[in-house]
């Protein structure tokens, strides 16, 4: 049995989130195999019953404080870019979380600290971290995630609005140069799909990486048996969810709606849209404004929202990491219709297990083509599910974790 050291943005239970959906799993996984799994995570007291939730899991939970800002956002940004600092990297910089990631690895002498976030990984540059991970022989891992300066380089040719693109044109540089930094500070760097790799190795990465599959419990995903639903052949509801504090959500939804939901309508005019997620500007929310579109805010329960649409959409024109949304849409046995860039980092058959588009047209006639046929969408949704049991099931997915970080194999 190994010790491991997990750093976490904040506490990943319940797993209703990206970040919280692949930590959960890696923690969960590793302690099903039976590895000692301690927790560092952000958070306060209010999170303290969320934390005493991974209990089953986690050996340990400890939760510090993030370090705030009094300034308001543009202040702060701009205080930043005059310190030659990257703005997102300096929000998640604390001297709480380098003193609790030295404390716990001199306390535990863990076999592996995974940071799970580049943001996160930054208390490997530490030199009393690095000092005390060497103390104790344990390797040190950052999870990219996802390799964020290449999603915001891919935001800024997008952007609309001048602003937007001047900050970006700052942020950018900032943020890549000091994740790259986090990245040849680590022993080890997981991605968790094969673009990301491409594009730390185009980087000039020099620390050892591995791709990783994100560990799903396929039993937590209840599955309607399509075939034998009652209604499922008048199903016309596309669902798009997720959460719109990450950018890519709120570009890939608005412009759906403008781009390809106008052409689904003229071939099927009683197709409705559904949008779905929390923390929605009023781009989102307005959207409710065009014909046959509903917003739907947060779900209390997302699966059965999954289980009756007729397919999830994930039209997303900016890529990295892995698509939570597709493999968990997967998971519950769904048909999704995808972008290129919505595929990303999706380990499954393009045509067979998931509908890949590469144009706005495409994305419309896949997703006209699976509203006429019942047998499609069944069919593609049991061919999704079947693949998430052979790549991304729990057990298989926390042995290539261990792998990745160096562990011998539990039971």
């Amino acid at each position: 049995m190994a010790t491991v050291l997990v750093l976490a943005r904040e506490t990943p239970s319940p797993p209703n989130a990206g970040d919280r959906v692949v930590t959960h799993g890696f923690v969960r996984g590793l302690a099903e195999r039976g590895h000692a799994v301690h927790v560092v995570a952000y958070g306060d007291e209010s999170d303290r019953e969320r934390a005493e939730s991974l209990a089953d899991f986690a050996a340990s939970v400890r939760l510090v404080p993030r370090a705030k800002s009094d300034l308001p956002p543009r202040l702060r940004k701009l205080r930043s870019y005059a310190t030659g600092r990257s703005d997102v990297m300096a929000m998640f910089e604390s001297p709480s979380l380098v003193a609790a990631t030295r404390d716990r690895i001199r306390t535990l002498a863990p076999d592996a600290v995974l940071a799970q976030h580049p943001y996160i990984g930054q208390a490997f540059r530490d030199s009393g971290v690095r000092r005390a991970a060497d103390e104790a022989d344990a390797t040190l891992v950052t999870n990219a995630h996802v390799v964020e300066f290449a999603v915001h380089r891919r935001y800024r040719t997008l952007a609309s609005d001048l602003e937007t693109r001047a900050e970006l044109a700052l942020e950018t540089p900032r943020l890549r140069r000091e994740e790259l930094a986090v990245y040849e500070a680590s022993d080890r760097v997981l991605v968790l799909g094969s673009e990301d790799r491409a594009e730390l190795v185009e980087a000039g990465v020099s620390t050892p990486i591995a791709t990783q599959h994100v560990a799903l419990d396929p039993a937590e995903y209840e599955v309607r048996d399509r075939r034998a639903a009652r209604r499922d052949s008048d199903a016309t509801d596309l669902l798009f969810f997720g959460s719109y504090g990450w950018f890519p959500n709120e570009d890939a939804v608005t412009t759906f709606a403008a781009s390809a939901w106008p052409r689904i309508r003229a071939e099927r005019p009683d197709a409705r849209f559904v949008v779905a997620g929390r923390d929605a500007p009023d781009s989102v929310r307005e959207l409710a404004a065009r014909p046959g579109v509903e917003f739907a805010g947060e779900i209390p329960d997302l699966g059965r929202a999954v289980r009756d649409a007729a397919a999830v959409v994930a039209p997303l024109r900016i890529g990295g990491g892995t698509r939570l949304k597709v493999l968990e849409s997967m998971a519950w046995g769904a048909p999704v219709v995808a972008t290129a860039a919505g595929f990303e980092g999706v380990d499954a058959r393009p045509g067979a297990e998931v509908a890949v588009a590469d144009d706005w047209s495409g994305v419309a006639a896949k997703t006209v083509e699976l509203l006429d046929s019942p047998e499609r969408r069944a069919r593609l949704g049991r061919n999704a599910r079947r693949r998430i049991e052979q790549v991304y099931a729990l057990d298989e997915a926390a042995g290539e974790l261990e792998a990745n970080l160096g562990l011998s194999k539990g039971r």
